[in-house]
């Protein structure tokens, strides 16, 4: 399995809140990532997750400065999620 790194956007395969698009904020371990969407789990509060229950997606942005310097805002994080999630079709 390819590794995740900050950033790059992934979907929640199990628990509650599956189907849900994150940005990886920090990798923790080889195992698990924090997560945040800016809206339920915002910087302040991110989630934690095990990397056996995300879908990575290929997308990514660069936002390793931005949360080394912590000048990365909830605001940003809607934005990006925004531009690099997979947009639903409504039937």
């Amino acid at each position: 399995m390819e590794e995740l790194r900050p950033g790059q956007l992934v979907r929640s395969r199990a628990g509650r809140d599956k189907g849900s698009h994150y940005l990886v904020i920090r990798v923790i371990s080889p195992r698990e990532v924090l997560l945040s969407d800016g809206r339920r789990r915002p910087l302040s509060r991110p989630k934690k997750k095990n990397v056996a229950h995300l879908q990575p997606y290929s997308r990514r942005v660069e936002i390793e400065e931005l949360v080394n310097s912590q000048k990365l805002t909830d605001s940003q994080v809607i934005k990006y999620l925004c531009e690099l999630a997979p947009q639903e079709e409504e039937a």
